[in-house]
């Protein structure tokens, strides 16, 4: 395993590579199962199985804003550990130098001077694969991925799949052959970040001189993915905590006629609880905080959504809309209803009013149903016999029932004296 996969050798290594690999199944599982994805084609955002319409706006801003303050509170604790661990930039690196190594292996039965031109190939050709997987894992995020794959399957891909799709696998394909590890050092933004969040206290890798001497072999340096001498500092920006470097140290030494341990070693003083500082506290406090406001948002949501609002004609539009002689003696006033079900079950919607005359006469919510995860408009009548409505503007309230707790929404209604419908 270790000739084969390099980026295998040494326990900081493996065990980093299972959990990149862990979450990157997460990564894949999350819109498989509708635990998190953006069904803009709904207008919808879809967390734990709950559906958060976008109008929502607020929801969704939350929960925006709590997974990056997730990932800036653990960055207090354990530095840039995110980018080694759970990216998918350096997963797909990493797993792209592991393609390397294969394509290497596999072209060892050709003459030395084919050799380098087979494994390029080889290399090449896995690599765009993956490319066009990582594809359709973003686009599963933005479309249910069953769908994406069978109108991939049928070539049936139209400009969204077609072109987006196309698009990130050469962007993909690029980045994992020429950019790499290059990204991480240069233009993350993430990465950039870490030097003003993290502090003496993250977690570090040092050079520990209680553990012994230092023989200067450079191992360190070499197998250092981003390309840094940890024995420079602790506290390099591009430091990933990845352990490459205590592994490589410790092979190194422990090949020696006298073998000892690395020299090299991660240091967890952040996680002892003699140790914590008050920021800490408040990054601890303050993510438990957020999490809890954010469940306690969802679960307390409306299930559908309703707003209400006056529609203003001019006088011509008003008559029109009265029907003709069959209206003559009525006045109305009409409204706009917008409502959205954010429920798995359908919905009807009844409305009453109340502060206007008993011969008040009402239309537009007649069989009024709502599908799951549907949007409509209703355009809400008021019509009052001339004789019984007051002159100028008369409060009420509509009462909109259906979906739980029934909506009062206050409202006015308008009768000219002129004799001309309102």
């Amino acid at each position: 395993m270790n000739a084969l996969f390099p980026h295998w050798t040494g326990h900081y290594s493996k065990q980093r590579r299972r959990i990149q690999f862990l979450f990157l199944g997460t990564f894949a599982v999350l819109p498989l199962f509708d635990l998190l994805r953006f069904d803009f084609a709904n207008s919808r955002l879809l967390i734990l199985r709950q559906e958060i319409g976008l109008d929502e706006w607020a929801l969704v801003w939350l929960f925006l804003m709590f997974a990056m303050w997730v990932i800036g509170a653990m960055s207090v604790v354990f530095g840039r550990v995110y980018c080694a661990y759970a990216c998918p930039q350096m997963v797909f690196t990493e797993l792209a130098h592991d393609i390397d190594a294969v394509a290497r292996r596999l072209s060892r039965p050709f003459d030395l001077k084919t050799r380098p031109r087979v494994a390029r190939v080889i290399s090449l050709s896995l690599i765009a694969a993956m490319s066009i997987v990582a594809s359709l894992l973003l686009l599963a995020y933005f479309a249910p991925l069953p769908v994406v794959a069978s109108r991939l399957a049928h070539l049936d891909v139209g400009p969204w799949i077609g072109l987006i799709g196309a698009t990130f696998s050469l962007v993909a394909f690029l980045d994992f052959v020429f950019v790499r590890e290059k990204f991480c050092q240069t233009a993350c933004p993430y990465g950039l970040l870490q030097g003003v969040i993290e502090d003496g206290r993250s977690l570090h890798v040092k050079l520990d001189p209680e553990l012994g001497k230092c023989i200067d072999c450079g191992a360190c340096h070499r197998v250092c993915p981003m390309g840094i001498d940890i024995r420079e500092g602790s506290f390099q920006i591009e430091c990933t905590r990845c352990g490459s470097c205590v592994d490589a140290c410790e092979e190194v030494l422990g090949r020696l006629k006298q073998p000892r341990r690395s020299v090299l070693a991660f240091d967890f003083g952040g996680f002892s609880l003699k140790r914590w500082d008050p920021k800490r506290v408040l990054v601890s406090v303050a993510t438990f905080g957020f999490a809890a406001s954010l469940l306690v948002a969802i679960i307390l949501r409306e299930g559908v959504t309703l707003r209400l609002s006056p529609v203003y004609m001019d006088e011509a539009a008003t008559r029109a809309s009265q029907g003709g002689p069959s209206a003559e003696g009525l006045v109305e006033s009409r409204y706009l209803l917008r409502a959205t079900n954010h429920t798995k079950a359908p919905v009807e919607l009844k409305g009453r009013v109340e502060g206007l005359p008993a011969s008040t006469q009402l239309a537009g919510l007649e069989a009024a149903r709502l599908a799951p995860g549907e949007e409509k408009r209703f355009t809400l009548i008021v019509r009052i016999p001339r004789g019984d409505a007051a002159s100028g503007p008369t409060p009420f309230s509509w009462v909109i029932e259906g979906g739980g707790t029934p909506r009062r929404f206050p409202a006015s209604f308008f009768a000219r004296t002129s004799g001309r419908p309102s």
